[in-house]
């Protein structure tokens, strides 16, 4: 059975197919091996709370706002997308020993090393025995045969992520075509990138799909 959400912004569309997938997967949680309903949770989570922060943005017209915000859906989804492929328990524990990793990084920087934190990198230690090195986000793309939308969509996004120097700003009331295509990639890409995502969860584990009339 199918739940339809239209004639609504893509954006509010979205936060209520997002909500709607997020109170099945509370209910399947019994059924879904812990490791992979942690990752699948915090990724409906961070998309919900990205595609919220860009609903707020665009009511204000701010698109490069919403730029900086749409790599961070093109990230999250295809992460996923990559942990559902195949392999699904052992890259879901993988993805959480990533954060496990960035942590026990820290202990070299410290000067000094107190019991108590030798004790704690050696709990890191002992768990990261398990972790073998994520592949990189381009790789992810590829592995979902998704490696266009690096292309087209991630990397040209990814500009306006790192500082760099343009010369004028970019006016985005302007129809000149990077303009139209980077407000498309915001509006219409990012929404259908974060539903194929949801895709794969709903195969997995039988969840009632949602239907979203996306403009564009």
């Amino acid at each position: 059975m199918f739940n339809f959400f239209k004639k609504k912004r893509n954006f509010v569309a979205m936060k209520l197919v997002i909500t709607d997938h997020l109170r099945q997967l509370e209910e399947k949680r019994d059924s879904i091996p812990e490791d992979v309903f942690d990752i699948t949770r915090f990724s409906f989570e961070e998309l919900l709370s990205t595609i919220e922060s860009m609903d707020t943005l665009i009511k204000k017209s701010d698109y490069e706002g919403c730029i900086k915000l749409s790599r961070s859906i093109l990230e999250n989804s295809v992460n996923l997308r990559y942990i559902y492929k195949e392999d699904t328990e052992k890259r879901a524990k993988n993805f959480k020993l990533k954060s496990v990793k960035e942590l026990s990084r820290k202990f070299d920087s410290l000067e000094e090393i107190t019991p108590e934190a030798k004790e704690m990198n050696d709990y890191f230690q002992e768990l990261l025995k398990d972790y073998t090195p994520e592949k990189n986000i381009r790789e992810k793309f590829k592995a979902v045969n998704s490696d266009a939308t690096y292309v087209r969509s991630y990397r040209r996004l990814s500009e306006f992520i790192h500082p760099a120097y343009r010369p004028k700003k970019i006016d985005f009331s302007e129809n000149r075509p990077y303009v139209l295509e980077m407000k498309r990639t915001v509006r219409s890409d990012t929404c259908i990138v974060a539903l194929m995502a949801l895709e794969v969860v709903c195969r997995k584990y039988v969840m009632d799909g949602g239907i979203v009339m996306v403009d564009e």
